[in-house]
């Protein structure tokens, strides 16, 4: 029974080991989309950390207000699709 349990725990570690390498393979892109948004971020979300729902949402909300590069780098980053932003626009008339 151990050696089962120690075989399935060495299975997960394994498997979470394969994952966070295919992520970090898969971020590079996506990093340096996101660091276009480096003053956006300072202006209007600070107060959240990097990776967090809290950023999420705090972008969102100041969507119509964020600089283009930064738009450009989160669609770029697959952070945001360019049909929610086509969306948005629509919405606020631009």
């Amino acid at each position: 029974m151990k050696f089962a349990t120690r075989k399935a725990k060495a299975g997960w570690g394994t498997a979470t080991l394969v994952l966070l390498a295919a992520v970090l393979v898969w971020t590079g892109p996506a990093e340096a989309g996101k660091k276009k948004c480096a003053e956006d971020y300072r202006r209007f979300c600070s107060q959240w950390g990097l990776e967090t729902r809290g950023l999420e949402n705090c972008m969102r909300q100041h969507g119509d207000r964020l600089s283009h590069a930064c738009v450009r780098g989160l669609v770029q980053a697959g952070a945001v699709s360019q049909a929610e932003v086509d969306r948005r626009r629509r919405q606020l008339g631009r």
